[in-house]
């Protein structure tokens, strides 16, 4: 789960809580009540189900097409919300982890985008396409990588210690990874394809 000096910013002007299966229990130990749980609930017992007896649930079987982080966005977008933020994005499953980044990829690619922030543990993950830039108050030497998810991506940057002007990022390369806030304001974006922003908070 995401650090807890980190969870805060996260919940700010937070209006619809949506929990993915296991989720709940995060979220009880947030102090959060969610408004809706959805998933297969394979990571759930009846005893912590019981123990929110008011809580709306909506459960799929565990034969299904879609991430419960995927019913879980969509839940959301149904009630309202113009953008996510997923706490306990990152476990230590990898095929999990990176279906969460090409998840919070393709909704940033929707009509309209559809902002989804990842955050798990120290790190955080923002999409970015051309229109939706990341801007972060970040300490000088936090880690800040810039990842190609398509071909013909270009990335600008300002904040970070090693320059990012119109820079061509192809897929597969680690020439935007490991670069560092100088400290103060970070701004980036992506001036075409799809960019990955992903930060490491640090300890």
């Amino acid at each position: 789960m995401t650090a807890a000096r980190l969870t805060a910013p996260l919940l700010e002007g937070v209006e619809v809580v949506v929990a993915a299966d296991g989720g709940l229990r995060h979220a009880a130990a947030l102090g959060l009540t969610p408004d809706l749980v959805v998933g297969d609930l394979d990571s759930l017992t009846q005893e912590t189900l019981s123990a929110h007896p008011g809580v709306r649930v909506e459960s799929y079987p565990r034969a299904k097409d879609q991430l419960d982080l995927e019913l879980a966005i969509a839940a959301a977008r149904e009630r309202g919300a113009t953008a996510v933020r997923v706490i306990g994005a990152f476990g230590d499953r990898l095929d999990q982890s990176l279906a969460a980044l090409l998840i919070a990829a393709r909704a940033a690619q929707g009509d309209p985008p559809f902002p989804v922030t990842l955050a798990g543990g120290t790190h955080e993950a923002r999409v970015c396409v051309p229109g939706t830039p990341y801007e972060a108050d970040l300490p000088a030497a936090t880690t800040v990588s810039l990842l190609a998810l398509s071909g013909g991506t270009v990335a600008t940057a300002a904040g970070l210690r090693y320059p990012v002007e119109a820079l061509e990022l192809p897929v597969g390369v680690g020439l935007g990874v490991s670069n560092a806030a100088a400290g103060g304001r970070v701004k980036v974006r992506c001036d075409s394809g799809v960019l990955a922003v992903v930060v490491e908070h640090g300890a």
